[in-house]
């Protein structure tokens, strides 16, 4: 097939994960024998907006014009060309004019749109779900949501390019636990359970060292323009920016509900700041995603947590979901111990290829097993990195996906 794709959400690889989904998608899509069009339409301008759902300012509206006819007319001439078989987009709500999609249609191509943030972010694409011919959505719990807005939800998880994530031979393993990303959600509390263990265990990741220092924060204020298309901007960790945010709670929420909503942020914040001293020790900082695998096969368990915000933002409810580690991990021939969800079974056998947990007492007890029974995290090392291979490969995703919309 011929696929013209737009993924990429910057034409800058530092900016908006530039080349994160068309390295995941466009080995795979080749290694099936399918002729790859990127759009060379930069969405950077839109995808600084990103984060509204709707209501957006006439200059906004405006730029996401722009970009919306510069793809198409890029449709059309790749199309008059040679004719087009599929075309696959990541847009958001931002991105693109849903009235685009009729055009493409017209044309005689099908449209899918990939989303991998449906379970607390939804209304960021909930427009482009509704007019798209296929919705594809990688968590299963987020069908009810889509069926909701209208939109023709296709269930294919996410997966794992095994010619990036792979062990790396040659490198000893220590006698530790280790988690790579960012702190994020509860992610700290499940690693502070850790800690008070005297768990062996290091940290890679942004947010895990010291607290910025209020001079740096400052820095970071004056470097943030006050406006972009006509909206002001946020400034992360300013009075305004709390003032902004305890006012939208009570216009969203309601007054009670509001303020309860506030309430709970306030002990979350305070929570988060008696537990920072505690990770500097174990902190490494961040690492580049070429080390990634390195660090992978350096350890004796690597450790995921699966939570998110239901509505993005602290002091709602948190929610387990499948995330891209599952597969990636895996693929990486680890000792792998994540979060328990139930989607979660649909793609390993528990305790035989990966692990998993559910308390914070379960988390300490299996990071010490695996830590002090090498041979057993070994037979799980193994399995999983077998069926990770066999099973969730970005290859069987997309022939799963055209299977779905009989391409």
């Amino acid at each position: 097939m011929r696929i013209f794709i737009a993924v990429r959400h910057s034409n800058n690889q530092k900016q908006f994960y530039g080349a994160l989904w068309s390295g995941n998608f466009y080995p795979a899509l080749q290694q099936l024998g399918h002729e790859i069009i990127e759009s060379q339409v930069d969405l950077l301008p839109a995808s600084r907006f990103m984060q509204i759902a709707n209501n957006f300012t006439s200059q906004e509206l405006e730029v996401r014009a722009q970009i919306t006819q510069k793809i198409i007319d890029e449709v059309k001439e790749v199309h008059r060309q040679k004719p087009i078989d599929l075309f696959l987009s990541y847009f958001y709500n931002s991105h693109f004019d849903t009235a685009g999609f009729a055009e493409i249609n017209a044309l005689g191509i099908p449209t899918v749109n990939f989303y991998c943030n449906s379970i607390y972010q939804f209304q960021l694409v909930s427009e482009i779900a509704a007019k798209v011919n296929y919705s594809w959505h990688a968590e299963k719990d987020a069908r009810s949501l889509y069926l909701k807005a209208g939109a023709n939800p296709i269930w294919v998880q996410m997966g794992a390019d095994p010619e990036v994530y792979r062990p790396v031979p040659g490198i000893s393993q220590k006698s530790k636990a280790c988690f790579v990303g960012q702190r994020y959600a509860d992610r700290d509390r499940w690693m502070a359970a850790l800690v008070r263990a005297e768990i062996p265990l290091e940290i890679y990741g942004p947010g895990w060292g010291e607290i910025q220092s209020a001079a740096t924060n400052k820095s970071a204020e004056n470097n943030q323009p006050e406006e972009y298309l006509g909206r002001k901007q946020a400034v992360p960790g300013n009075t305004a920016s709390y003032l902004r945010v305890v006012f939208n709670n009570i216009k969203t929420q309601g007054v009670w509900d509001g303020l309860a909503r506030n309430w709970q942020q306030i002990q979350y914040r305070q929570e988060t700041k008696k537990l920072s001293p505690l990770f500097p020790p174990f902190a490494k900082g961040a690492i580049p995603f070429q080390q990634i695998c390195s660090v992978f096969s350096s350890y004796e368990v690597i450790l995921n947590f699966s939570n998110v915000w239901a509505d993005g933002t602290p002091g709602s409810k948190l929610i387990p979901h499948v995330r891209l580690r599952d597969f990636e991990a895996p693929m990486s021939r680890t000792c792998y111990l994540t979060g328990y969800t139930e989607e979660i079974t649909n793609f390993y056998e528990l305790g035989k290829e990966i692990d998993t947990y559910h308390t914070a007492e379960e988390l300490v007890d299996k990071t010490k097993f695996y830590l002090s029974h090498p041979a057993e995290a070994e037979k799980l090392r193994n399995a999983g990195y077998q069926r990770a291979l066999s099973d969730h490969t970005w290859k069987r995703r997309f022939e799963q996906l055209f299977a779905a919309i009989n391409l």
